[in-house]
């Protein structure tokens, strides 16, 4: 394999790849969104990142599970995140202990806002790695 061409080879052999992502979702309202796994069958959660925050989130209270209404198995279990205040801000959701010991085949994991923080929005992203296509 010549080592300057990678355009032949697939997701599942390079490492850390975006599998999902929310972009603009509202963290306005209690519930769930479908955040769809994208190009793999079975893939480890390495990490989940909230980005481009419209405002202070410190007050939202978020978590990534299996099923909906915080059901199955957690991914990242809700919590609050202090550094969720603006613009420039990120946060790496905490990932639970099955998340960093289990391959999830499910192709949709569920965002689960338990407590929601008025009129901000920010970019979700699930990062990881393609055990399978």
């Amino acid at each position: 394999m010549d080592a300057n061409h990678v355009g032949s080879n697939y997701p599942n052999e390079f490492g850390s790849f975006r599998l999902a992502s929310l972009p603009g979702q509202s963290l306005a309202t209690a519930g769930d969104t479908v955040l769809p796994v994208m190009e793999a069958s079975k893939y480890v959660v390495r990490r989940i990142t909230l980005t481009n925050f419209s405002g202070s989130a410190t007050a939202a209270n978020v978590g990534v599970y299996t099923a909906t209404s915080r059901g199955g198995t957690a991914v990242a279990a809700a919590a609050t995140y202090s550094g969720a205040s603006s613009t420039a801000a990120y946060v790496d959701l905490t990932l639970s202990a099955a998340a960093n010991a289990n391959v999830f085949t499910t192709q949709a994991l569920y965002f689960n806002i338990a407590t929601a923080a008025a009129g901000v929005t920010c970019d979700v992203n699930l990062y990881g790695d393609i055990v399978s296509l």
